[in-house]
């Protein structure tokens, strides 16, 4: 099974106009997050630590999880679809981040001057891949399209990134980068997986 890696765009207090869907993270020990595949009727399981913490079945849903530090896979399940997983992460101290997750943009960043040290993103999509194709032009028009939303996705956060960067964040902003470039990769990689998996009838 493939686990999709997260790509996250950072949101600084000085970045909030540049980078759409800055909001402050909401108090609290729990929050809710909405489990969407593409396309809907799935059966999501999220875990953390192994163990299940949470299910939405059929998707879109919404669950609620306990804030952490650590990462909360999803498992998503539905029928004539290749099973498709990723894992994402709450923010970090000093910094958070906007989340682009599955090849897909996240509305969500929080303000780094709130205090608060976790927050998962309040939604987030995991495209799925049907599991046959009629031929081998379908499936290769479907993965090229994948693939070419996954790249617009990076060149959008890293443009995002760069027009809200500061000259004394130039490092960090670097650093942003280098996650969105090497998660790109590693969804371009799970796409050609996917691709090699897909059945041609």
């Amino acid at each position: 099974m493939r686990v999709g890696r997260l790509i996250m765009m950072c949101c600084w207090p000085g970045l909030a106009a540049a980078a759409s869907g800055c909001a402050s993270i909401v108090e609290g020990t729990d929050q809710s997050v909405t489990i969407q595949t593409t396309p809907s009727g799935a059966s999501c399981e999220l875990k953390r630590d192994g163990q299940v913490i949470g299910v939405v079945n059929p998707t879109p849903g919404t669950v609620t999880v306990d804030k952490s530090k650590d990462d909360i896979a999803v498992i998503c399940k539905k029928d004539g679809y290749q099973d498709a997983s990723g894992a994402f992460s709450s923010g970090f101290q000093g910094m958070t981040f906007g989340n682009i997750l599955f090849g897909g943009l996240i509305g969500v960043a929080v303000d780094a001057g709130s205090g608060a040290m976790h927050e998962y993103p309040a939604s987030v999509t995991v495209p799925m891949a049907p599991s046959s194709f009629p031929n081998a032009m379908e499936r290769d028009r479907f993965f090229d399209q994948r693939a070419d939303g996954v790249r617009k996705d990076a060149e959008a956060a890293i443009a995002k990134v760069r027009q809200g960067c500061k000259s004394s964040q130039q490092k960090t902003c670097d650093e942003a980068v280098g996650k969105i470039e090497a998660a790109r990769d590693d969804q371009l990689a799970d796409v050609e997986v996917e691709r090699a998996q897909a059945v041609v009838q």
